[in-house]
């Protein structure tokens, strides 16, 4: 397997492109169970997402469950082909051959894979659920389980029967999970667990690109793999239901963060890509970084915890 080019590494390495990817993912994903104190300091920093993708704990078993139809099955899908688009473009520029464009998995790599190899089962020192699942994830009877969802999500007659944000939702919380904790790799060391706000700038070296945490899993190649595949079952959706043209979003547009565009540039790595010393692009991406900084200390000072990583639901 061949790395990414560097200019697509640095972009992506990038603390504002790290903070707003992990900023996105924890705000959806924490919403529900917020206290209204911790909600109105994501709302006063912009990061309030319109459409929760979990649901409050329920009271008896303690866990959440995917919110199936209120539309953030779109805001995954549309938030990760933006990142597409403009890892597209970095591509283009950077004329590698072997790398025109983010290409996925045309089908997702078979436990014999030699040149996408799962990495052997690891523990992370003080994190035993998440060495738990991740031991799982690796497992056959989980590959088995992946090769289902990938049948039903490629399957014409199937996509035909739900709707797109209902797809998206099960997508995410399903196989797109799975897939992220099955490639992780053991790392030197891990960001705190359970603390999605260590936010130390040791995790900002290019080499952190773990791929169980959304503050560097879009550092590693894979995670281009894996999105381009999750990306391609949108046209096969579109496709099944014999449309051309624009996807038929719900919203206008569905929401990628602060500031998210209605065209298919995602908001923080199209100024990454751009920013040199002294440029506007420069400016506008300090700003962002400032203002994620500042909402980062005080989601912290609120209480605000990391959700679970990378939580997979079977049921969806």
């Amino acid at each position: 397997m061949n790395g990414f080019p560097k200019p697509v590494i640095d972009a992506m390495a990038d603390r504002a492109m790290r903070l707003h990817h992990m900023l996105w993912h924890t705000a959806r994903d924490s919403w529900s169970r917020a206290t209204p104190e911790q909600q109105e300091v994501f709302r006063h920093h912009g990061w309030e997402p319109p459409r929760p993708s979990l649901t409050a704990p329920d009271p008896v078993t303690g866990t959440p469950s995917v919110e199936l139809e209120n539309g953030s099955g779109e805001d995954f899908l549309f938030m990760h082909r933006q990142m597409i688009a403009t890892v597209d473009e970095i591509l283009a520029e950077s004329g590698d051959p072997l790398h025109p464009r983010v290409e996925g998995w045309p089908t997702i790599p078979a436990p014999q894979d030699t040149e996408y190899p799962v990495p052997p089962p690891f523990d992370i020192p003080g994190d035993d659920d998440t060495s738990a699942v991740i031991r799982n994830a690796k497992s056959q009877e989980s590959f088995d389980r992946i090769r289902q969802w990938e049948a039903e999500f490629t399957d014409p007659a199937k996509l035909r029967q739900t709707s797109l944000r209902r797809l998206g939702a099960r997508i995410e919380f399903g196989i797109h999970n799975r897939m992220h904790l099955r490639w992780s790799a053991e790392m030197p060391s891990y960001r705190t667990g359970g603390d999605a706000f260590s936010v130390d700038h040791q995790w900002d070296d290019a080499a952190y690109n773990w791929l169980a945490d959304t503050y560097s899993a879009h550092v590693n190649p894979i995670f281009w793999k894996l999105h381009g595949w999750v990306d391609a079952r949108i046209d096969d959706w579109m496709a099944a239901n014999q449309l051309t043209g624009p996807v038929p979003w719900s919203f206008d547009p569905p929401w990628s963060g602060p500031a998210g565009g209605h065209d298919h540039h995602h908001p923080v790595a199209l100024l990454a890509l751009r920013a040199r010393p002294g440029n506007a692009e420069a400016d506008a991406l300090q700003s962002r970084l400032k203002g994620m900084e500042t909402a980062v200390e005080h989601l912290k000072h609120a209480g605000v915890t990391e959700p679970a990583r990378f939580a997979v639901y079977e049921d969806v």
